[in-house]
This record gives C-alpha cells, structure tokens and sequence, in this order.
C-alpha cells in the first residue's frame, strides 16, 4: 500500500495539459515539458479515467479511487509525481462556478484593463507632445527605445512556436511571428535619417525598463502561454491621436518626414494586419480558462502595464538629459 502523502483535497491538471495515447503508455504534455506513464492493457482503461477526472477536477481522493478502483492503490504516488512536475493545482471551489471559456476571458481582460488604465496617470510623454515642451532628443529616444523592442521580437515570439497548441493556434502564431519579421528596417529608416549609424546600431543597449518590458514577454512566451497570448494586446494596441501628436511634434522640432514616416508605417501595417485582435483570436481558440490562470494573468498583465509606463518615464528622463550618451553605445 502506497504510503505517498496527498497534498491536495481536489487535484485538477493545470491548463494545458494534454495527452498522447500509445499502445504501452501514455504521454503526458504541459507546456514545454512531457512525460509518460507505462500503463499494462488490463489497467489503461482506468488510467485513462484518471487522467480525465483531473483535467475536470472537482473530486476528492475517495471519490477518484471509488471511479478507479483498480487502480486505487497506486493513486496517491502517481498524484505525487504530476504535482512534482508541477502539473496539478487545487479545485478551489466548484470547477463551473468561476472557470470561463478564452473568448469571456478576453472581454473580461479587456475591461480589466481599461480600468487599470484608469489607475494612472495620463501618459507625461502624450501631454509633454501635447503642450509642445516634448524635445527633439525625447523624441529621438522614443525611436531608440521602439526599435529595440521591434529589433528583438522575433526573437521573444519565437519560444512561443515550441509549445504545445492545437493547430489552428499553431498556424496563427506562425502568422504572427511572420508577419513581425524585418520591421526593425523601417525603425532602422528612421535613425539614419538623424545621424544614427549602422554600426550604431549594433551596439545600442535599451534602457532598463525597455529590457524589462521586452524580457517579460519573452518569458511569458516560453513559460507562460496564457500570459504571453494576453500580453500580445498591450504591444499591438494602436492608438492613432499618438501617432498624430507624433508626426506634428516631430515637424515642429524639425525632424525629417524620413524619421517619422517609417514608424508611422509601422505602426500602419500592425492596423492593417489585425495585429491588436491577435489577443481576441488567441484566447477564442482555448475552451477554459481556470479562476487560478485568469488570477495569474491579471497579476502578470498589471505588472507589465506598470513597467510600460516606468519605461515611458525613464525614456523622458534619459534622452531629456543632454549630458547622457545618445545613442546609448558603450564600449
């Protein structure tokens, strides 16, 4: 008898864990991790039943062992070993109560957010462009700091491809990293119109805060697909009075039309493309979202809108201080 100790009162797979069927074993998948159990003929049945209770959850251990009693026995190790490998949660409460499928979620994110909005400040960079006290380096900044996050992106897209996802998913995050290919050249565009090299280029840092926003969605693509899918919303949002104010701020500090014209552009193909429904579409695809996820992303959401508005303060700071490198190339 298994003397393995139970940690939860009902255990329920994590989102995303799906399962392959072979002859001798089943194979386990969850994020960018797989295992499998070796499973004789007589107790695959019942094995099968198992792993079907815990993506539904909502059951205690006695009534999991009473709808797989040939199996009972060895329960608690295998329930031991999912949750060592981070496959499980608690059923907090009953599973229908709060779980909502991925296209409520996205209407219930998208007002999350626009009321997290509401919790800011209005953005110093738009009212500094609004009251024309914006500088020509600020502006230049701005640029910098843009092309960094569009230089790295298929780079941070990219661990996304490697998760498991059904195939309609698959094709659109294909899509997507396709179609976010080579706009750094039209950023690139832009900063030679103002004297910043090649070779610049190559050597630029972002600033902090422009790491770390681009980092959080790197990790969120390689360990956090819901997160990452949700993000996706923050990057692509158009918001057009801003690129107004931009192209006017720009001309009033006699900036070339090549400098502003390309990230206009820019901005104009990820409109043209859909690019601020990628969201809406991603989440369309996923059946349920579990209260315990729908928590995670919002916390993970709050944070990356804060260090976006962090990043907008620290760019002002930056290129708005003459005796500070620009571009920032160190040796």
């Amino acid at each position: 008898m298994s003397l393995t100790k139970v940690l939860f009162q009902k255990p329920v797979f994590k989102d995303r864990a799906l399962f392959q069927f072979k002859e001798t074993e089943i194979e386990i998948l969850y994020s960018n991790q797989a295992c499998s159990i070796t499973v004789e003929s007589e107790y695959q049945e019942e094995t099968v039943q198992l792993l079907r209770l815990l993506q539904i959850g909502g059951l205690s251990l006695e009534q999991i062992n009473q709808a797989c009693p040939g199996i009972a026995e060895d329960i608690p190790e295998l329930l031991a070993e999912f949750d060592r490998r981070g496959l499980l949660t608690e059923t907090a409460r009953d599973i229908t109560e709060n779980g909502v499928s991925g296209s409520q979620f996205y209407r219930d994110l998208y007002r999350f957010l626009e009321r997290l909005k509401q919790q800011f400040p209005p953005s110093l960079f738009f009212q500094k462009m609004v009251d024309g006290t914006i500088t020509r380096e600020q502006l230049i900044g701005y640029a910098l700091e843009s092309y960094h996050v569009t230089h790295l992106c298929p780079r941070l897209l990219a661990p996304s491809l490697a998760n498991y996802e059904s195939k309609k998913t698959q094709k659109l995050l294909q899509e997507f990293f396709v179609s976010e290919l080579y706009h750094d050249r039209l950023l690139e565009n832009s900063l030679t119109s103002v004297g910043i090299t090649q070779e610049q280029l190559q050597r630029m840092q972002p600033l902090p805060m422009t790491f770390a926003v681009t980092s959080s969605l790197g990790v969120f693509a390689q360990q956090h697909p819901l997160s990452f899918k949700a993000a996706l919303l923050l990057f692509e949002q158009d918001d057009k009075n801003f690129h107004e104010l931009f192209k006017a701020a720009c001309e009033a500090k006699d900036l070339p039309a090549n400098f502003y014209k390309p990230m206009l552009l820019h901005a104009g193909i990820n409109e043209e493309g859909g690019h601020e429904d990628i969201t809406g579409v991603l989440l369309g695809e996923i059946a349920y979202v579990s209260p315990q996820e729908q928590l995670l992303v919002k916390k993970n959401m709050r944070i990356l809108m804060e260090s976006m508005v962090l990043r907008t303060n620290e760019i002002l700071d930056y290129y708005g201080d003459l005796s500070n490198t620009i571009p920032r190339c160190f040796s």
